[in-house]
């Protein structure tokens, strides 16, 4: 029944239309203001408008903000995910070097010692995230060697890396089956623990770089080098002193 369906907690904002894209960004209305203050820019409004900053103590800044990898007519990407938490499971198995079968993911963590690790409270080391960089570049060299492109790009996602491969002719496209080979590819003869469902899925969401990462309080940033400091060079305005 359509009244058992519960209020989704998000709202979609079109990212490309006529206009060019930095207009898009910083012109009227933009997508920037929209994140910004979303309750004022809500464009659905009515019963579906967000708490108003007016009436609240705190603005109801989002918490995340994604965008769709299929731009459907515009430039698209294939998109690697590697996470912390599973470079962290990765690291706590070889570490125990024992039969973890019987053990849950975060038993197999808190045996291994990554629990009592900085960041406190977080299913990862920080040596997890960093890992996850270097993995980052890697799958980077993988897309230029094996798959003879430069268009691409290695994105802190605030809780490890996201890689992207960018393809501008629209009537080339990875089909699933490709992707499920680069996938293979990489978890199988490279041995890198990527997201599989974020590379096979074609029309998937990813953390719009630059945006902020609210459960750890870090700007998904776009980088050059695998010595990136996200502890420090990550973080938002808010967090930097005076």
């Amino acid at each position: 029944m359509k009244g058992d369906i519960p209020p989704k907690n998000f709202i979609r904002q079109e990212t490309f239309g006529e206009h060019d894209s930095l207009d898009q960004w910083t012109g009227k209305n933009s997508i920037l203001d929209f994140i910004q203050n979303p309750p004022a820019n809500d464009p659905f409004g009515g019963k579906h408008q967000l708490a108003s900053s007016e009436v609240v103590d705190q603005p109801a800044l989002p918490e995340a903000v994604y965008f769709a990898a299929d731009f459907v007519d515009r430039n698209w990407a294939l998109i690697v995910d590697i996470d912390a938490k599973d470079v962290a499971l990765e690291w706590a198995t070889d570490v125990l070097d024992s039969d973890t079968a019987s053990l849950t993911d975060d038993e197999i963590k808190e045996e291994a010692g990554v629990t009592d690790a900085d960041p406190a409270g977080y299913p990862y080391r920080f040596e997890d995230i960093e890992k996850a960089i270097d993995y980052g570049f890697e799958v980077q060299d993988y897309f230029q060697n094996s798959l003879d492109t430069t268009d691409t790009q290695v994105v802190y996602s605030g809780q490890g890396a996201h890689i992207y491969l960018h393809d501008d002719d629209k009537m080339y496209r990875y089909s699933e089956r490709i992707r499920r080979y680069i996938t293979h590819d990489l978890t199988e003869r490279l041995n890198i623990p990527i997201d599989e469902p974020v590379t096979t899925d074609e029309s998937r969401v990813i953390r719009l770089p630059y945006s902020l990462h609210a459960g750890v309080s870090r700007v998904v940033t776009p980088i050059y080098d695998a010595d990136f400091d996200f502890r420090e060079d990550a973080k938002p305005q808010f967090l930097k002193p005076e």
